[in-house]
């Protein structure tokens, strides 16, 4: 018999015989949520708002899943349908916004002396973030990127991108010239990580050099809606770069608390002119788009004069529109490293860099006297806030003799976080369909055997990553790993053995540990996981990051 399984809210379904819901899913090509398949991380955990199931025949020396639910849900790879059904997954979109999509010219207009406005509107909506940018596909193969410079939601799904004419550039002062109303392009994204973060900043300030500024207009449009100040510094070499300057000023007309500042280069930088102004950077959110230099000098300016590190969000624009990401065509191994089709390596390091600064907006949240039950709640707001759409992995959050646990395993949730206390926080989001895996362990007081756990923890990832640039196989790394964990002092935990990353989720391509890898991984293709015990204490730290050449 087969059952008619619908979800909520979307409307979409598909039928389920005698098979997994899982097996089910995936086979009516829909995208859901899954890891390990063995009831353990809960990935696949769904709300059941109607209909019935049954679990899974286990075999009889089979562990149990051991993942927690609640009486109203289920796990997918445990499940099988024994009616119609009605699911809800918290938390995940099954309408994954499209890799590549085709637009047609709506207008064309010159903003200044080099300055091009394009509009495009997608034969499809476009679900984007402000602050993210496209890549524009040309018929040679080559790619061009550019910031989205308006809300396409409440713009009638428009996309505007304000192009600078750069002298001899194949796109910009070729292709671009010839384009005309009516004619078509082809796009692919969105990709980005400096977006928009709707969290608790009491001031927003607002870098940008040149056309940089076509990535901050959105993030400044988001920021005029909030009863906040808001400041923009926008540095360019001469009155005609600032080719906004009428709706910036009718702007701070309609929003009081709103201010901007063209900073000519001749009266000089940008940051300099911000820190002479007297923000509080203790409580405030920074946003920067322009040159690589430009962001550097911003931010460690910034953060001297108090800024907290994860309220620094920035994206390196280059006129050649091939931005901060990594262009190069992996060479991954076919059979241990496939990944899907809406792969890349820009998306990659997108979601790595705002797993990071997720995470330290966690931890600065961390309080003490706060439960663990507590820190897991604001944990998952915290991830909402910054638009993550699932986490590929539940979140883990250990204080004290909990660390020595490993992630899946049952905890005290009513265990509170003392003043001189050890915690681990391993985050597992995905950010625009794919996986930002990252965890750390943080020290609160002035413990010398919780202090001596974190420095050799990051001693023995760090020496273990060296190892992995000379060749080594997963299960040679991890071996590796041990010997240095052993001769510090510690003992190394196993069963946090690595795994893949990629689009999300890697588990439909490949979900083979690292640890068991006769091959050397490639680069950002793996996540080398590093867990240590005391060897008398209950004391325990981890650290995990993806395997980088540039970490």
């Amino acid at each position: 018999m087969r059952h008619v399984i619908e979800l909520s809210p979307s409307g979409k379904t598909f039928e389920a015989g005698d098979e997994l819901l899982l097996d089910a899913m995936l086979a009516s090509g829909l995208s859901v949520p899954f890891s390990c398949r063995r009831g353990a991380c809960g990935s696949c955990k769904v709300t059941v708002a109607e209909g019935e199931y049954r679990a899974k025949r286990l075999a009889p020396d089979a562990p149990a899943p051991c993942y927690p639910l609640a009486a109203n849900e289920m796990l997918l790879c445990q499940s099988h349908a024994c009616s119609d059904m009605r699911l809800e997954i918290p938390g995940w979109s099954l309408d994954t916004p499209a890799l590549v999509i085709d637009a047609q010219v709506l207008d064309k207009r010159a903003l200044g002396p080099d300055v091009i406005e394009l509009v495009l509107k997608p034969d499809t909506p476009l679900v984007a973030r402000a602050g993210q940018y496209l890549k524009f596909r040309l018929a040679d193969g080559d790619t061009r990127c550019f910031s989205i410079a308006n809300l396409p939601a409440e713009d009638d799904g428009r996309l505007v991108f304000q192009i600078r004419r750069v002298s001899a550039g194949y796109f910009s002062d070729g292709m671009l010239g010839r384009l005309a109303v009516g004619e078509r392009l082809q796009l692919e994204g969105p990709f980005g990580a400096c977006t928009w973060q709707d969290d608790t900043a009491t001031a927003v300030v607002l870098f940008a050099t040149g056309t940089g500024y076509a990535g901050i207009k959105p993030i400044l449009l988001s920021a005029l809606k909030q009863d906040i100040e808001v400041t923009l510094y926008w540095g360019g070499a001469q009155s005609t770069d600032f080719y906004d300057s009428a709706f910036l000023d009718q702007s701070t007309l309609d929003h009081p608390r709103f201010r901007w500042h063209a900073v000519r280069s001749s009266e000089g930088r940008v940051q300099e002119v911000a820190l002479s102004h007297g923000h509080h950077w203790e409580t405030a959110q920074v946003y920067a788009c322009g040159n690589g230099a430009m962001l550097s000098q911003v931010r460690t300016q910034c953060l001297a004069a108090g800024l907290p590190s994860h309220r620094f969000v920035a994206e390196a624009f280059v006129a050649s529109g091939r931005a901060n990401a990594v262009t190069v065509s992996p060479s991954f191994d076919p059979v241990w490293e496939k990944v899907g089709p809406r792969y890349s390596l820009d998306g990659m390091l997108a979601a790595r860099d705002k797993s990071i600064r997720a995470l330290a907006a966690i931890v600065s949240q961390l309080r003490v006297g706060m439960t663990t039950g507590e820190a897991l709640e604001m944990a998952a707001a915290q991830l909402q806030a910054m638009g993550a759409s699932h986490t590929w992995h539940p979140t883990y959050i250990r204080f004290g003799a909990d660390t020595v646990r490993p992630p899946r395993e049952g905890i005290d949730r009513q265990r509170r976080l003392r003043a001189t206390d050890i915690a681990v926080v391993d985050l597992g989001p995905v950010w625009d369909g794919y996986e930002g895996d990252y965890g750390d362990t943080f020290v609160f007081g002035d413990s010398p055997l919780y202090l001596a756990c974190t420095t050799a923890l990051h001693e023995v990832f760090d020496e273990t990553r060296q190892a992995w640039l000379r060749g080594l196989t997963g299960r040679e790394l991890y071996d590796f790993a041990e010997q240095c964990a052993v001769a510090k002092g510690w003992r190394l935990a196993r069963n946090l053995a690595g795994h893949r990353l990629a689009d999300f989720p890697h588990a439909l391509f490949e979900s083979k540990q690292l640890a068991d890898l006769e091959i050397a991984p490639s680069e950002m293709a793996w996540v080398l996981e590093i867990q240590l015990c005391h060897p008398t204490e209950p004391v325990g730290g981890f650290f995990e990051d993806m395997l980088m050449l540039q970490a």
